[in-house]
């Protein structure tokens, strides 16, 4: 089976105001489905991990009932991220680079970041995929 997945190209560990861990991946690749997504006002989503066919990788996937999906591939350099998916955790996906969000945060002297278009995810967590991709 082939999927676009893509990488994250920044991260970061936050709090949300209701006090539960967030883990923020800038994804730039995936604005046209993060803005079909929320277009469409869809809230419901499945996701499962699988390993890529070298097992070099693990690929989060996401799909919404309208076809949208969205593919994020956690290369060995990304290992560090999933360890902090043990625990389930929140995730926002945001098209929009973390650098430029703390900068603007800054400038305006705000203790907070002001997202754009993003996708926000509840308690995620990884789970070892099985040997074979189910779709």
């Amino acid at each position: 089976m082939f999927t676009r997945a893509y990488t994250p190209e920044q991260s970061a560990f936050g709090k949300l105001e209701n006090g539960r861990d967030v883990l923020i991946l800038y994804v730039k690749e995936f604005s046209e489905e993060v803005k079909a997504v929320n277009q469409s006002g869809l809230s419901e989503y499945t996701y499962h991990w699988f390993a890529t066919e070298h097992k070099d990788a693990y690929v989060l996937q996401f799909t919404w009932v309208n076809g949208v999906h969205i593919e994020i591939r956690f290369n060995s350099q990304h290992f560090g991220l999933i360890d902090q998916l043990l625990q389930p955790k929140d995730l926002i996906l945001t098209t929009t680079p973390i650098s430029q969000l703390m900068e603007k945060a800054q400038s305006s002297n705000y203790d907070f970041l002001e997202f754009g278009d993003v996708l926000t995810f509840s308690k995620l967590s990884f789970t070892v995929p099985s040997p074979e991709y189910h779709n």
